[in-house]
C-alpha cells in the first residue's frame, strides 16, 4: 500500500515538473518576441527629441509682452543624414492668438548626419498686457510638440546595382 502511494506521488511531481518546463518556455519565448518588436519600433523612429526647456521673460522694448525661448536637441536615430528644413513649435490657439508675429517657424537648412542629435533655439514673443505673472502661469505655455520638415537624399543600394 505504501508502494503504491509513493508512485502516485512521483507521478504528481513528475506532471508539475512537465507543467512549470512548460510554462517556463511560454515565457520566455514571449519574452524574445516582444523584444524583438520593441527593437523595431526603435528602428523605426527616425527622428526623436531628447529635451525640451522653456523659459519666460519680458521684453526690454515693451512691458506687455512675454518673450517664450524654448530648447531642444533633436535625435537623429537613423543612420542616414538629412537635411533639416524648417522647424515650428505646435502650440493651443490661445497662445496662438495672443502671438505678436504669427510666422514662429524656424528655417535651419542644416545637415544633420545619421546617429548624431542637434540643438535648436527658437523664440516667440506674446502680448500679455493685462496679466500679472500668475495670470501668464495660468496660460500653460507649452511647447512639446514641433512640425518637423526634412528632406533626405536615398538612392540605390549597392546591392542592387
Amino acid at each position: 500500500m505504501k508502494k503504491k502511494i509513493k508512485g502516485v506521488s512521483e507521478l504528481k511531481n513528475q506532471k508539475r515538473s512537465m507543467i512549470l518546463l512548460f510554462l517556463l518556455m511560454i515565457l520566455a519565448v514571449s519574452g524574445c518576441s516582444s523584444n524583438s518588436v520593441k527593437t523595431d519600433k526603435i528602428i523605426e523612429d527616425g527622428l526623436n527629441i531628447n529635451s525640451i526647456s522653456i523659459g519666460l521673460g519680458g521684453s526690454e522694448e515693451d512691458e506687455g509682452i512675454t518673450v517664450v525661448t524654448y530648447h531642444f536637441n533633436l535625435w537623429n536615430r537613423t543612420n542616414k543624414s538629412i537635411i533639416l528644413k524648417t522647424v515650428e513649435p505646435i502650440i493651443s490657439n490661445e497662445i496662438q492668438e495672443r502671438l505678436i508675429d504669427r510666422d514662429i517657424r524656424l528655417d535651419i537648412n542644416k545637415k544633420i548626419d545619421g546617429n548624431t542629435s542637434e540643438a535648436l533655439t527658437g523664440t516667440f514673443k506674446l502680448d500679455t498686457r493685462g496679466l500679472d505673472k500668475e495670470g501668464i502661469i495660468n496660460l500653460n505655455i507649452n511647447v512639446n510638440k514641433f512640425n518637423v520638415a526634412i528632406e533626405q537624399v536615398i538612392g540605390m543600394n549597392d546591392v542592387n546595382n
